[in-house]
């Protein structure tokens, strides 16, 4: 099984991003690239028990929150995050572990439970929203498992809704 090196898919990621005028093929192009692959060892990544930690792989511009950027999230089992939307492209991909996520959407005035759904080692989530807003894919993940995610973001997560 051929090893992925994170910052070097992360730069075909923004070869491929600049020859395509469709952001909608990412989702495909990634999964398509991490099929059949393992990461690297990741327990020298931080950990921080009862919690989720992000590190950030690969950033496009480190100056600034614009940008793609790559995540290797490491979670700690029962960690639950707050319900939140994301910038407009969100890829997920889980290296290891067991996680439900809980997608939800607006309504009038409040967010309604739409769907929930198992994520087991190797499947993979993305999704296209609109450009400039941080209330995209409005979902929570909880671990049920102890693992890793890998994620890849078109701005800066942090600045997500919650």
């Amino acid at each position: 099984m051929e090893k992925i090196s994170v910052t070097s898919l992360f730069q075909q990621l923004l070869h491929y991003r600049d020859r395509s005028a469709d952001l909608s093929t990412l989702g495909p192009w990634l999964k398509h690239q991490v099929t059949g692959c393992s990461f690297p060892e990741l327990n020298h990544l931080p950990f921080k028990t009862a919690t989720y930690t992000r590190s950030c792989m690969a950033k496009e511009n480190t100056d600034t929150k614009q940008g793609f950027q790559a995540l290797i999230m490491r979670w700690d089992e029962q960690v639950q995050t707050p319900i939140h939307g994301h910038p407009a492209f969100s890829f997920y991909y889980v290296i290891s572990g067991l996680f439900k996520m809980e997608l939800f959407s607006y309504t009038t005035d409040s967010l309604q439970l739409q769907d929930t759904q198992l994520f087991y080692p190797s499947d993979t989530t993305w999704f296209l929203g609109e450009m400039g807003r941080y209330d995209n894919f409005i979902h929570r993940v909880t671990c049920l498992e102890t693992g890793h995610t890998f994620h890849i973001y078109s701005e800066d997560c942090q600045q997500a809704i919650s």
